[in-house]
């Protein structure tokens, strides 16, 4: 799990303020499940605070053993702090919770929950025009669609509970990734970079990360990306919503890689 350490200030209208750089911390730890904690969203509807502080506190009172019980702690932990009250609509926020966790066969492998308060999704509009050779992209609309919110809950995203054990060793031997916070854009270099790694490693002798089965190796190739995509939004004319310092934690079937 990685993350940048930017966090964007609004105002009542939506429009950006302020972008703390100053090196919140996005991504905790929760040792009694040797799990991992990552955050994103209005988290200022939910504590004004400091939110990493909030957080670390929340983790260090919860009453939990592994990764399932941690996420029933912290969503109702968020639902106390909001009042038992769902948010307004437009107001998505959540953790990501990563760690090991026996699957259906017993045995413990990576598992990845999901506390949030509603669905959502990206959905993009291609505008095109015909052309005698075919269609030609002209523009890209990507935009936020999210249902009413609900009060927090935590979902099982990884293993998924409706496919086979066999379809998800499979996601799992292939990686499985997810993202947070302004995902489309880190999504759209994310896939460029891992399509020329991909092409790049059909090189004889050529491997990238430089092992793919060691987790440290995995970790740093993840910072990279995180990296190349904070110097992406740098370069551009977009808010830096994705900057600052970079922040990652490893764990493995023994816990965490210092």
């Amino acid at each position: 799990m990685a993350s940048d350490s930017a966090i964007t200030k609004i105002d009542p209208k939506g429009r950006i303020v302020e972008i703390d750089q100053q090196g919140w911390l996005k991504v905790l730890k929760a040792p009694k499940a040797r799990a991992a904690v990552g955050y994103w969203g209005f988290i200022g509807k939910i504590h004004r605070g400091r939110f990493d502080v909030w957080l670390t506190k929340a983790i260090n009172q919860a009453t939990y053993s592994d990764v399932l019980s941690l996420g029933a702690c912290l969503a109702d932990a968020l639902n106390k702090a909001c009042g038992n009250r769902p948010l307004d609509d437009d107001q998505c926020a959540g953790f990501h919770i990563a760690g090991f966790h026996p699957w259906s066969d017993g045995q413990r492998r990576p598992f990845f929950l999901h506390v949030h308060n509603g669905p959502g999704h990206i959905e993009i509009e291609h505008v095109t025009e015909q052309l005698p050779q075919g269609r030609r992209l002209l523009e890209i609309r990507p935009r936020l669609v999210a249902g009413p919110r609900s009060l927090f809950e935590p979902h099982q995203d990884f293993p998924s509970t409706s496919e086979t054990l066999g379809v998800n060793l499979d996601a799992l031997n292939r990686g499985y990734t997810t993202r947070n916070g302004d995902f489309f854009y880190y999504s759209v270099v994310w896939e460029a970079l891992q399509q020329s790694f991909n092409y790049l490693n059909l090189i004889r002798g050529f491997s990238i990360p430089s092992n793919p089965t060691s987790l440290g190796a995995r970790r740093g190739l993840l910072v990279a990306a995180l990296e190349t995509t904070i110097r992406v939004y740098r370069c551009s004319n977009k808010s830096r919503v994705i900057a600052g310092k970079v922040t990652s934690q490893a764990i493995g079937p023994n816990g965490y890689l210092h």
